[in-house]
């Protein structure tokens, strides 16, 4: 029975759907019991003693949290049914018609890629005009609204064309190679193209800082003085070897500050967002930056790098194991079995997977952000400078500093703050 459930394309979508429906649910209801958590007196009372959250910049970061809060149902929701829709009236097979006609009259191996490329192409596009109007409420309505965004109309549009350019200069050469593997690479065609994929990833990764990066933000060299002294000092000390501090003008979109560092294969860059420089002193960006410089001393992007390529490896076998099962291609209005339609129905059935291990992957980076505290405590002598960061960090973007243990475990990637200030204390 269940054999013939997994050869029937019907059936097959419609364990889709209800797998789709379920996941929106439990989404919904993890953000129902979250939202609850923030009105909870006893945590607000929690939030003052312990960061001296004042009742007005509560009232602002609850407005701030029931906006997005709204918005988001709404948007998930729309979406929901939408791709709902999209797939039952053979949304994809109308776009994989496109791009058979679009190719007609390219043969072999190199109409395969080209019809895999427009086919791509498209359904790009439809997802860009899609998500348009949901990204321009988002950052001109509820971060203009509560005074977070600096980016104007035309940068906005800018920093999509960008994008689109990024994407067709870097992604289409790495999809043709897929595509190529795929049809042409025979039994070990996914290994091979696990590989290129790794490939691909860590020269992406050494161009960004000097390449990519530069074309969305502008980066200037870190002035002499008290903070650049400190940083040298905090660098050779923990012996983080780089060959630059830079500042980015973050500002432009948004006043929400950051610091990260940058690269791969030898020295890095050091980034400090403008907004971080101009809003904490001296000893706090050292120590927000000395939470940073804890993830590379403790070798996490290492392993996240690891991880990475991990699941990469198993993501392509597993690609590998299900390319010949025509079914799954039919229940999405594929005719046939080519390599970008394994691309895409792979996508949606793994997608629907990596919702219920998130909270596995969010454990790990939670543990790692603690890790990273301790490791700025000891380095600087005290975890004074950086409590006194992350609470004005957090005034400053109005964000909840507590969350329901369930809703955090499943979607934080960093600790609430209280938690975060809680174990930097103890």
């Amino acid at each position: 029975m269940l054999t013939q459930s997994f050869s029937d394309p019907k059936t097959l979508f419609s364990i889709f759907v209800a797998a789709t429906v379920v996941q929106y649910l439990a989404e919904s209801w993890l953000g129902r019991v979250n939202r609850a958590t923030w009105h909870d007196p006893a945590r607000q009372q929690e939030a003052r003693e312990s960061l001296g959250v004042t009742p007005e910049d509560m009232g602002k970061s609850l407005a701030y949290a029931e906006d997005r809060f709204k918005f988001d149902r709404v948007e998930s929701a729309v979406d929901l049914w939408v791709s709902v829709g999209f797939l039952s009236l053979g949304g994809f097979g109308w776009v994989d018609g496109v791009a058979a006609r679009a190719t007609s009259g390219v043969a072999g191996t190199p109409g395969i890629i080209a019809r895999a490329l427009v086919f791509f192409v498209v359904l790009g596009l439809l997802r860009m005009v899609w998500g348009l109007p949901w990204s321009w409420h988002r950052i001109f309505r509820i971060e203009e609204k509560h005074g977070f965004n600096r980016q104007t109309p035309a940068g906005f549009f800018s920093d999509i064309m960008k994008g689109v350019l990024v994407s067709a200069i870097l992604g289409g050469p790495l999809l043709a190679v897929l595509v190529w593997f795929i049809a042409r690479a025979g039994t070990w065609w996914w290994l091979y193209a696990f590989l290129a994929v790794t490939a691909f990833s860590l020269v992406v990764s050494w161009a960004y800082p000097v390449l990519i990066a530069p074309l969305f933000n502008k980066f200037h060299a870190l002035e002499p003085g008290e903070l650049r002294e400190g940083i040298d000092r905090l660098a050779e000390k923990i012996g983080f070897a780089t060959n630059g501090i830079f500042v980015m003008d973050a500002s432009r979109r948004s006043s929400h500050g950051n610091a990260y560092f940058t690269g791969v294969f030898g020295k890095k860059r050091i980034v400090l967002f403008d907004t971080l420089v101009k809003d904490l002193s001296a000893r706090q960006v050292i120590a927000v930056l000395a939470h940073e410089l804890g993830h590379f001393k403790l070798h996490h992007v290492r392993k996240g790098l690891l991880r990475s390529i991990f699941f990469s490896f198993v993501t392509f076998y597993a690609l590998g194991l299900v390319l010949p099962l025509t079914p799954f291609y039919l229940a999405f209005h594929f005719d046939a079995i080519t390599p970008h339609a394994a691309l895409v129905v792979f996508s949606l059935w793994s997608g629907l997977l990596s919702f219920w291990i998130q909270p596995a992957q969010c454990w790990i980076s939670r543990r790692h952000e603690f890790e990273a505290d301790a490791f700025a405590r000891t380095a600087l002598g005290t975890g004074t400078d950086l409590v006194d960061a992350l609470r004005v960090l957090r005034e400053k973007s109005s964000s909840m500093p507590f969350a329901h243990p369930l809703y955090s475990a499943w979607y934080y990637s960093h600790p609430p703050m209280i938690e975060r200030i809680r174990a930097l204390n103890s």
